[in-house]
């Protein structure tokens, strides 16, 4: 196994340690829970916390700390990032990995085109 990559199987393709670490620190986890859709727990921002349905226990107290970009729920003490949220409601790691990987480009475009807004076009 290369430096820097996660092994799955030996049938599996390695996906890069990297790519983990993006989509653990770099897609803030209200995103995924927004691009979830019906899919998603239900999630409210509280006293300037993103909160959410913990999908371990049920009840509403899985908190997002935005330092970290990590969960934890203080009623079972469960702690999530967003690749433990999607495999708790149900993807494989392979393919929740894969969504994420996507919805993190994704959202990486959005934040550039914030930030470097293109200019108007002037007609000649």
């Amino acid at each position: 196994m290369g430096h820097g990559e996660v092994g799955l199987t030996p049938e599996h393709a390695m996906i890069p340690a990297n790519l983990l670490r993006r989509i653990r620190n770099d897609l803030p986890m209200p995103v995924t829970i927004a691009a979830l859709g019906n899919e998603a727990p239900p999630s409210k921002h509280s006293d300037g916390y993103y909160r959410f349905l913990c999908p371990n226990c049920r009840e509403m107290k899985a908190t997002v700390n935005p330092r970290n970009n990590l969960a934890h729920c203080f009623c079972c003490g469960q702690n999530f990032n967003n690749i433990d949220l999607l495999i708790r409601l149900g993807y494989n790691f392979r393919s929740a990995v894969a969504l994420l990987e996507q919805w993190l480009l994704r959202y990486q475009t959005q934040e550039a085109k914030k930030s470097n807004p293109t200019p108007p076009t002037v007609p000649k």
